[in-house]
Order: structure tokens, then sequence, then C-alpha cells
């Protein structure tokens, strides 16, 4: 049969190499940060910082490859970076098990009734502080923002 032997024939629009490479969470926070000093202000939406990282990645590695969820995980846990998070509410259709902004592990929040019984009025996330109730929480909106540090009374010199 012909194409068959020893793996001589290729394929029609075969790759010859990667087509994406994965960028280090180093280099995405040290671009996030750079970016996000730089613009001295917010970036209103995840998508347009998400387009502005890309784009300085992409500089530096023409195959560079990052998604929002990566990206927002990875800038929660960087110090010098806030997430503001709008929320809206939807119905409930099933429990959560996963946090939608962090994607760690949800708590429950428990209450005891008047009889002694525990009941669940939600969840909460250890990680980032998220928290819904019977009425789901849904993130819609993530913000970023430089956050400086703040300096001790004791640093700063005293005037007399």
């Amino acid at each position: 049969m012909p194409g068959k032997g020893g793996g001589a024939a290729r394929r029609r629009g075969a790759a010859a190499g990667p087509s994406f490479r994965r960028v280090t969470p180093d280099a995405v926070r040290s671009a996030a940060l750079q970016l996000l000093r730089r613009a001295r202000g917010a970036f209103p939406s995840q998508g347009e910082l998400l387009r502005a990282v890309r784009r300085q990645l992409r500089s530096e590695e023409p195959l560079a490859a990052l998604g929002g969820p990566r990206l927002r995980h990875l800038l929660l846990a960087t110090p010098g970076v806030r997430v503001d998070v709008e929320f809206a509410e939807r119905p409930t259709r099933r429990a959560l098990t996963v946090c939608p902004v962090c994607a760690g592990a949800l708590a429950p929040i428990r209450n005891r009734t008047l009889d002694g019984e525990r009941v669940v009025l939600g969840f909460r996330c250890p990680q980032c502080g998220y928290w819904t109730h019977r009425r789901r929480r849904v993130p819609v909106r993530y913000t970023f923002r430089p956050v400086t540090p703040i300096r001790s009374v004791a640093a700063t010199p005293a005037s007399a």
C-alpha cells in the first residue's frame, strides 16, 4: 500500500515544528507588572490586559501563547498586583466545587439552626476570598491595577 511504508510520506498540512510555546510564569508576571506600572492606572478588563501582555511577550517570542484564566491565576498570586472582581447573581443550577476566580477548593459556610442542626449557607474560597450563597455570584469583570507597598511610619524621618 502506498504511503504506509516507514512513515516517509508526510500528512498534508502537518506543521514542521511547534505552533506555540507556553510562556514561563516568571515571564508572564514580569511582563504584566511592567505593563501595569507603565499604564499608571488600571486595566479595566482581563481581555484588554491579556492582549497587551500577549503583544509584549510575542515581541520577544513570536510563538508565545497565553490564555485569560492562566494570566488571572498567575496575577492573583503576584505581589504588587490587585485584582478587583465584579459579580452578578445568577440562579443556582448545581453546587460549586471549584472557585470560579482562582480555581481553588471551596469551603462550605455553615450555620447552626435553633434545633442544633448544621446547614450550609454558601461557599467561600480561602485563597482569594470569593464567596457565594443561595443565588450564585458569578464573576463578570476583572480589573487589574498595580499596588505600591505601604511605607511604615517608623521608616519615615520624624519632623521636629
